[in-house]
């Protein structure tokens, strides 16, 4: 019976991984919003694919699953999904304020050129000098 919480230990650090590179994705598609979607729940699937490993591990009712190594590989995965969710949290704050100015600019310069247009006139014709 300690071979499998061994190997599903393993599973739990391969799903990690699998989870950082997600976060690697997306902070390197941050600015190609149509394929974030994807991404998003590829990563939703992994999490899903966590839970359902931890609700076997925790049913196993063995709290040495992971040798010290495993735990210690566990933790700094952890911490890098943290930081690279940090990243990616701020990244798309970024995005986000650069988006609406954008919008704003955009949507002034739409204005400008509505009022460049008014000026002209709509109708009538011009006089020729030679009538």
């Amino acid at each position: 019976m300690n071979e499998q919480p061994s190997g599903l230990c393993e599973e739990k650090i391969q799903i990690l991984k699998d989870y950082v590179k997600k976060g690697e994705e997306i902070l390197s598609n941050i600015e190609d919003w149509e394929s974030l979607a994807g991404i998003l729940a590829e990563r939703d699937q992994l999490i899903l694919k966590l839970q359902s490993l931890e609700h076997q591990l925790n049913h196993n009712e063995n709290d040495d699953y992971c040798s010290s190594k495993q735990k210690n590989q566990v933790d700094s995965l952890v911490k890098l999904i943290l930081d690279l969710d940090a990243n990616c949290i701020n990244l798309i704050q970024e995005e986000q304020k650069k988006t609406i100015q954008d919008l704003k600019k955009n949507q002034q310069n739409q204005k400008v050129a509505d009022y460049e247009i008014s000026l002209t006139p709509s109708y009538g014709t011009f006089l020729d000098a030679k009538k």
